[in-house]
């Protein structure tokens, strides 16, 4: 059974899969390099055309994948505003290097500093740890990305290590920094021994 319809709802979120109706505000909110210039895998400048094909390669993604399946590729979640249905971003889980999964996300530049990323990163690790039962989940950002890293430590996640990412968007490697959060941590978190 494919899985296009999950969603995850919060108290101003909705996280859901992408939708061909969403490609010209992807294109829109991606086409800054305020937003991109810290991600290893998007490139710049973004058009329409790039989103309509990121999006239809998502649909094929989720028709494959069954949660509690093994995750083979990224599965990219849009993030929408309840208030008004604006798709303000987008947050992935894919396999991660070592084991368990990682994720990524972007968020509109207009949506910056009101705690988005935050309530986008919190659901994802409650689906993760409590739906598809994965033992640990990774994200990496880079050094100065310290948003980045903010919303990772409000959510949990503790400083595992660094190294460097390869970039063929960037034409080069970025350093990281590899944040981990176990599902026993997370549990510990939300009340249970």
């Amino acid at each position: 059974m494919p899985t296009t319809g999950v969603e995850l709802v919060t108290e101003r979120l909705r996280l859901r899969a992408l939708r061909p109706g969403d490609a010209a505000s992807v294109a829109a909110l991606v086409n800054d390099w305020e937003v991109v210039r810290y991600t290893t895998s998007i490139p710049y400048p973004y058009d329409l055309h790039m989103a309509r094909a990121f999006i239809a390669a998502q649909a094929e993604r989720w028709a494959a994948w069954k949660p509690g399946g093994t995750l083979a590729e990224e599965i990219a979640f849009a993030i929408e505003r309840k208030a008004d249905h604006a798709l303000i971003g987008c947050i992935g889980l894919q396999p991660a290097e070592i084991q368990g999964l990682e994720f990524g996300y972007w968020i509109g530049k207009a949506y910056w500093n009101r705690g988005f990323a935050s309530e986008a990163v919190a659901a994802l690790t409650r689906f993760a740890f409590a739906t598809l039962g994965v033992a640990e989940i990774w994200a990496a950002a880079v050094p100065v990305n310290d948003a980045s890293h903010r919303v990772l430590e409000k959510n949990g996640f503790a400083v595992a290590g660094a190294g460097t990412r390869e970039s063929e968007m960037r034409g080069h490697s970025l350093p990281v920094i590899t944040r981990k959060l176990t599902r026993s941590q997370w549990l510990a978190t939300q009340g249970h021994p």
